[in-house]
């Protein structure tokens, strides 16, 4: 093989191959030539290899073949304004879809909390089943207030963080049990309002909404939306609607994802909060008001900001390319 006339002769298709790769929105009839080059381009790399090892010439086509392949396996360039608009409108979309869930798993929580902390505070007998008098006057004189500041303010924060994101990731992940979550959510309301109840029945009971609110209104309210997030998709295998029992799981299963990075985030924002704000010694009422600021933030969200979301045409479930191309199934 003359290596020269081989050059020459295919040295514009191999342009034309580069040009495609680069390009960052392609049409149907460039995809496709985009893809009619490459198998060219293949080809040429075999012939070459076999018959004229030209290793300057080999590794040039071989680096053109690497950047198409990449283009055609990944289409789609990830962009600043692509970034942007995940942050800012799929994540509140998502939020957006599970509102109601969230606020039923909120209300039923607190319906739990309360009942449990009144119970306690008018049957102090019932707390002395799990905590002796004694243990009890510890927990409210030291153990309470001293578990803010035990640590360093940066490693309590990575600690609470990942705790916090262990238990919403258990009620994603074993959500299609329906069990699971609601098991957590029922046990963590129990203890919540049996805490408060000792604090109270001791004369405590400033010193511990003083010391949890800061924190507790952002980091519950991500439990309760990871407890729906995960009941949600049991719900979605149960009652598939239009799609195939499968397809619905898949199809909540995205949303769910997009869910996941949304708590992943508010609940660094609260263990911040919690490690750095809440053993903060300054005015309780200031430390509230930032809890309330960040609380606020992810239920503005949930309803405002991720309405706006979908009425712009945001779908965190699938493209709407994808969502067209569905076949509603009886």
């Amino acid at each position: 093989m003359d290596i020269d006339v081989f050059t020459a002769t295919h040295a514009s298709r191999w342009e034309r191959l580069r040009e495609l790769s680069a390009k960052r929105q392609l049409t149907g009839a460039e995809a496709d030539e985009l893809v009619l080059r490459y198998r060219q381009g293949a080809t040429d790399l075999s012939q070459l290899r076999s018959s004229a090892p030209d290793p300057t010439l080999v590794s040039q086509l071989s680096i053109i073949l690497v950047k198409a392949r990449g283009r055609i396996g990944n289409p789609h360039d990830i962009s600043g304004l692509d970034v942007l608009r995940f942050f800012t409108r799929t994540i509140p979309a998502a939020l957006y879809r599970m509102r109601w869930w969230t606020l039923g798993s909120t209300l039923l929580c607190l319906l739990v909390f309360t009942a449990t902390a009144v119970y306690c505070t008018l049957r102090p007998d019932a707390l002395e089943a799990i905590m002796t008098p004694a243990q009890q006057q510890w927990y409210v004189d030291e153990a309470f207030a001293q578990y803010y500041s035990t640590y360093p303010n940066a490693s309590f924060t990575a600690e609470v963080w990942t705790n916090n994101a262990f238990i919403a990731a258990l009620c994603v992940a074993t959500g299609i049990t329906g069990v699971f979550p609601a098991q957590i959510l029922f046990e963590n309301s129990v203890v919540f309002g049996a805490t408060a109840a000792v604090m109270a029945n001791h004369g405590a009971a400033w010193v511990f909404w003083s010391l949890v609110l800061p924190h507790g209104l952002l980091e519950l309210s991500c439990v309760f939306l990871a407890g729906a997030a995960g009941v949600r998709l049991l719900w979605a295998l149960l009652v598939p609607g239009t799609r195939t029992r499968a397809q619905s799981l898949a199809h909540e299963g995205r949303s769910t994802i997009v869910v996941v990075v949304a708590l992943t985030l508010f609940l660094l924002l609260s263990g911040l909060i919690e490690g750095f704000i809440t053993p903060w010694n300054i005015n309780p009422f200031v430390k509230i008001g930032i809890g309330a600021a960040a609380c606020a933030l992810l239920w503005v969200c949930s309803f405002y900001v991720g309405k706006l979301a979908v009425q712009a045409g945001e779908t965190p479930t699938g493209s709407r390319e994808e969502l067209a191309a569905e076949v509603p199934t009886a």
